[in-house]
């Protein structure tokens, strides 16, 4: 008995330990120097108990370091990319505005789902006393400032937002509309696709 006593806590702490090690992945930082740095990325603790942490956990050989959003221009953390953006929410009983101007707000990492003229993002985030992670699908063109919120949960698409983001393309409007485009990355694919070539 006196043996199973002294075993489980170290059990305990061996995979708790092992399961520390597995959240970490194969990765790189983006310093603001412009320097690459490869090696293991952490950015969360998985199900369960999972959590979202506000720093980067960066490891290299037997050196470890956390990186803010303010401190790093972007890292990749297994196939899972995100950079580091400035990002202003204002919100009014309607819906919530978010704006990237530098300086205002706060610096945040959002995950990239999809680069172009048009760049599709999520930002994710925890749902309080849960280990539940979340998203809110964003886009944003090269040349704006603001960002426009792509859905509304379970309620699909926030087709009035997005008609008037793509006033200028209508073909894209009509597909929205008519439901023929139904996911993000079929609008962001069809868009960054005329943006190209808008007259064909």
């Amino acid at each position: 008995m006196r043996n199973i006593t002294l075993i489980l806590p170290i059990y305990l702490l061996f995979s708790l330990s092992v399961h520390a090690q597995k959240d970490y992945e194969k990765g790189y930082i983006i310093t603001n120097n412009n320097d690459t740095l490869v090696g293991l990325v952490k950015d969360r603790k998985q199900p369960p108990f999972g959590k979202l942490y506000n720093k980067v956990y960066f490891k290299k050989k037997h050196k470890k370091k956390k990186y803010r959003p303010d401190q790093i221009i972007a890292y990749k953390q297994g196939s899972r990319e995100f950079v580091s953006i400035w990002i202003d929410v204002s919100s009014n009983l309607i819906n919530e505005k978010y704006t990237s101007i530098a300086n205002q707000g706060e610096k945040e990492f959002l995950k990239v789902i999809e680069k172009g003229y048009l760049t599709y993002y999520q930002r994710e985030f925890e749902y309080a006393d849960s280990d539940y992670i979340e998203h809110v699908s964003l886009f944003k063109r090269k040349d704006q400032f603001f960002l426009v919120r792509v859905n509304q949960g379970m309620f699909g698409l926030r087709k009035n937002a997005l008609t008037t983001y793509f006033i200028d393309c209508p073909e894209l409007v009509d597909k929205i509309i008519n439901s023929e485009l139904k996911t993000p990355i079929e609008i962001l694919r069809f868009y960054n696709s005329w943006k190209l070539n808008p007259h064909k």
